[in-house]
Order: structure tokens, then C-alpha cells, then sequence
């Protein structure tokens, strides 16, 4: 494990003639007397450390003087899973020096976490507080020999004698809310967060990190050539006929760090050589250093690419957001409006270019049954055949086969395209839980034979979006 980066100003770990010492210090101590150790997050089936992405740029927003990382787990087996996470737990410790850390598991990750801090004495003394979301349940705080001092974050139930339910939140919403944020920091530091928000950093300041691994397995997708390239945020194309960086992945799937702009819009094209198609990933700018960045890869056998329909005359793409997307409810509907611009098939009088349409129209997409991943295509005429030949026709329908797969969806609609691309592909969300604070981003209309494409908004919705802004608010957070 490469040292992961700090949050905040203040470290525990000192460099000197090329390796790190922790020396003796004691743990800082917040001004409620607990101490500020570090944070390992847990994630549950199908995911991943990125899953705390948010909540880890909050804590760096509060000043957390330490380590706020994740574990991308490979196993659910007992036998393997606690080795690892005692190696993980015990390289995080080496590298700030503390006796101790904190812990946040979500989901099944609970059910593993409760059953490590079961198992024995030693596992059970390396966790000083644990905080439990939305899975494991029971009467007691695990531990062995005595209860670790525990809290249950969820939608209904408890976990121990610390619980705070949200049941208006989808189960990834009680890890990434903010409401939840604020809990966990007054939990593990005695005291009220200062903000909620992730305030932006100085735009040239910024520097972004993370891995490159498969999808569910978190192995690293290692040989793979990660390319970095500036685009305009107007039209999702590149500005540039070469990239900002070029990184080949190794072993540990680690990419990074990497400064790049707030103020600016970027995309990463991942380049395999065990495939016939480039990956392309499009975030909105990144307004504060982030080191929990993870970009998924299908494997070469990936059902889910198997399962999407390919031509070169339709975009195919991937929305994924860790904030679940909400359909069918008489209020707080989430809604997904695309737009396409085509040069090439604008004036097409047979398949003319489609108008705006809402992804999420149908209220079967995404009923309150936590859906992260929505999938898009032209699916044909047969919506449980991807063999089929693309229709050109939006339907808006679900296709069926991606919605039995852990957290996604799926969606029917027409996106022309050309290869290269022609024209752009606007996305705006309104999130029914924040209406007034939309997204939008813009790609190009990339064609499916040949290109793999995920789009992957903020999970967080503010009016503070740029340092500009922060620096105009009044009182201004940013300092």
C-alpha cells in the first residue's frame, strides 16, 4: 500500500532520509478530549472505497488532521477477508503512527465488521470506535472481550445503545448524506462539524488520486493505460490533441496523485489491450483533492457488456452516482433529462435526432430500490434480446436483464452518434431531494461499437460549487 494522502494541514508521519517515522507522538485530541485517529471505511457487496469519497472531502473541509481512507476489498470469506483487513488496518496505523483507528462499515460490510471485531482480542483492540450503516443488527456493540463503543446509522433498526435512523434515505444515502456526515463526525470527535459541505480548494491547489479496478471484484486492472485529458465543459470534447498525463497501471492499481484545476472539466480513457473498445470516464470539475477516486473496468468476460447493445450509430452509457436514484413516488422523484446534438443526424428524415427526454420517466427505473448505475442504450425492439439490432426508437422502457444486477437499471433510449463523435450529449439532473441545485454535464455523443463511457456526477448538491463562489458567500467558509 502506497502512503495514502492526509487530510488537512497537521500529519503524524515525517519524512526523513527516505523513510517514515511516526516517532512517539500522542494522538491530537479534539477540544471534546477524543482523540483524532484514523478512518477506515468498509464498504458492502458491489462496492468499493468510493463510497466514501464524499464523506471523506467533508472531513478534509472540517480540518481532520488524519488519514480518511477505504479498503477495496477482494473476499467475503472469513479466512481471507480478516488477514487482509489486519493488514490493512495495521499499514494504516504504520504510516500515522497511531495505536488505534476508527471505523465505518456500510451495508454488508457490517456483517463482516461485526464478525471481526467478534473474533478475537487483538482484532477486536485495533478498532477504538465503530460505526455501523445501514446492515448488521442486534442488542449490543460487538467486541471481544468487551463491546467496541459503537453507532448504528440506518434507515429502521439498531445496532448497540447509539442509533440514529434515517427512514427517509435509500440505503447509499445513509453513508453519503450529509445528515449522516454530521452524526458520524459528532460521534467520532465529541463535537459538531463546522460545515456540511465539501468547500472548494484553491482551483491549482487540487490533486486527484485513486485506483483502477474491476467490477465487483476490486482487483487492480493492472497493464492498463490510463490517459488524463482536459475537455471544455460545454461541449464534453477534448481541447487538446494530447493528453495532460499518461500512467500505466500497476500491480496495486494505484493512480496518482495528479494536480489538475478546479475550475476546469476533465475525462480519464482507460486503453486495454484485452479488448476491442476504450473506456472514457467524465466527472464534474473537482473542486477539492480527492485520493478515494475509483474507475471501474469490465472484465473481458463482463456480462454487462455482453448485455449492452452496440452499433456505430448509438451512445451507450453508464450514469453512476453514490447517491441512490429515486422513480415512482409521489414526491422527491429524481429526474435525468438528455439532449443530443448530432450534426449528422439532426436533419435525418427518417431517424431525426430525438428531442429532450427524461431517463427516468417510467417509475419502474429506479422505485426506491437503491439504484446507483443506470445503463443506457438503444436496446431494439426485443428489450430482453441485446443480439437484436438497435431500433432508433426511444421508448424510455426498462430493459429488464440490468435491473436484476445489485444497484443498477437500465434504460431505453436513442442517443445518435458518430465515430469520431460529432456533437454533444447533455445531461442535467434534478434530484428530487435537492430540486433547486441541478446538474449538468456535457460528453461526446461517443458510438457504442468501440467505446464504453461512464459519466459519474457529484453525489453532493450544494450552492457553493467553485472557490470562486466560496470566496463570494458571506460569511465566506473558505479561507
Amino acid at each position: 500500500m502506497k502512503l495514502r494522502r492526509f487530510s488537512s494541514i497537521a500529519m503524524f508521519v515525517f519524512v526523513l532520509t527516505g523513510i517514515f517515522f511516526a516517532g512517539s507522538l500522542a494522538p491530537t485530541l479534539t477540544s471534546a478530549g477524543e482523540p483524532m485517529l484514523p478512518i477506515v471505511f468498509v464498504h458492502g457487496g458491489a462496492g468499493s472505497a468510493a463510497q466514501y469519497e464524499l464523506q471523506a472531502m467533508r472531513w478534509d473541509s472540517n480540518n481532520y488532521p488524519n488519514l480518511v481512507t477505504g479498503i477495496d476489498r477482494t473476499s467475503s470469506s472469513p479466512t481471507t477477508l480478516y488477514p487482509m483487513l489486519d493488514a490493512f488496518f495495521d499499514e494504516v496505523m504504520a504510516e500515522t503512527g497511531d495505536s488505534q483507528i476508527y471505523v465505518v462499515a456500510h451495508s454488508f460490510g457490517t456483517t463482516m465488521m461485526v464478525g471481526y471485531l467478534n473474533n478475537s482480542p487483538e482484532r477486536s483492540a485495533r478498532v477504538a470506535k465503530y460505526i455501523n450503516i445501514d446492515g448488521a443488527k442486534g442488542l449490543n456493540c460487538p467486541g471481544n472481550p468487551v463491546p467496541v463503543n459503537c453507532m448504528n446509522i440506518s434507515q429502521t433498526g439498531s445496532l448497540g445503545p447509539i442509533n440514529v435512523n434515517f427512514p427517509q434515505f435509500q440505503h447509499t444515502q445513509c453513508v453519503t448524506a450529509p445528515e449522516s456526515f454530521a452524526v458520524q463526525y459528532k460521534f467520532f470527535t465529541g463535537k459538531e462539524p463546522k460545515t456540511t459541505l465539501v468547500l472548494p480548494e484553491p482551483p491549482g491547489q487540487v490533486d486527484i488520486g485513486g485506483r483502477v479496478i474491476f467490477f465487483p471484484a476490486n482487483t487492480a486492472a493492472e497493464g492498463t493505460t490510463l490517459q488524463l485529458w482536459e475537455v471544455d465543459g460545454e461541449t464534453g470534447h477534448r481541447i487538446s490533441a494530447v493528453p495532460k498525463k499518461v500512467m500505466v497501471i500497476g500491480a496495486d492499481g494505484e493512480f496518482g496523485p495528479i494536480n489538475v484545476n478546479g475550475k476546469k472539466h476533465y475525462e480519464f480513457t482507460l486503453i486495454r489491450t484485452d479488448v476491442d473498445y476504450i473506456t472514457h470516464y467524465y466527472f464534474q470539475p473537482f473542486i477539492r483533492s480527492n485520493y478515494l477516486i475509483r474507475l471501474l473496468v469490465s472484465p473481458v468476460d463482463s456480462a454487462l457488456v455482453a448485455h449492452t447493445p452496440k452499433s456505430p450509430d448509438h451512445t451507450s452509457f453508464i450514469v453512476l452516482r453514490y447517491f441512490d436514484y429515486l422513480t415512482g413516488a409521489a414526491s422527491e422523484n429524481d429526474t435525468l433529462w438528455v439532449t443530443t446534438n448530432s450534426p449528422a443526424w439532426n436533419d435525418d428524415p427518417v431517424n431525426p435526432t430525438p428531442p429532450t427526454l427524461n431517463i427516468l420517466s417510467k417509475p419502474n427505473i429506479a422505485p426506491r430500490t437503491n439504484r446507483l448505475g443506470i445503463h443506457t442504450a438503444d436496446a431494439g425492439p426485443d428489450l430482453n434480446d441485446p443480439v437484436i439490432a438497435p431500433d432508433k426508437i426511444s421508448t424510455l422502457n426498462l430493459i429488464p436483464w440490468f435491473y436484476t444486477q445489485a444497484f443498477q437499471t437500465a434504460v431505453d433510449i436513442w442517443m445518435p452518434a458518430t465515430d469520431p463523435p460529432d456533437g454533444t450529449i447533455t445531461l442535467t439532473n434534478e434530484p428530487g431531494k435537492y430540486p433547486t441545485l441541478p446538474q449538468t454535464m456535457n460528453i461526446p455523443n461517443w458510438a457504442s461499437e468501440g467505446h464504453r463511457v461512464l459519466v459519474m456526477p457529484n453525489a453532493y448538491f450544494q450552492d457553493i460549487n467553485s472557490w470562486d463562489e466560496c470566496k463570494k458567500a458571506k460569511p465566506s467558509p473558505c479561507k
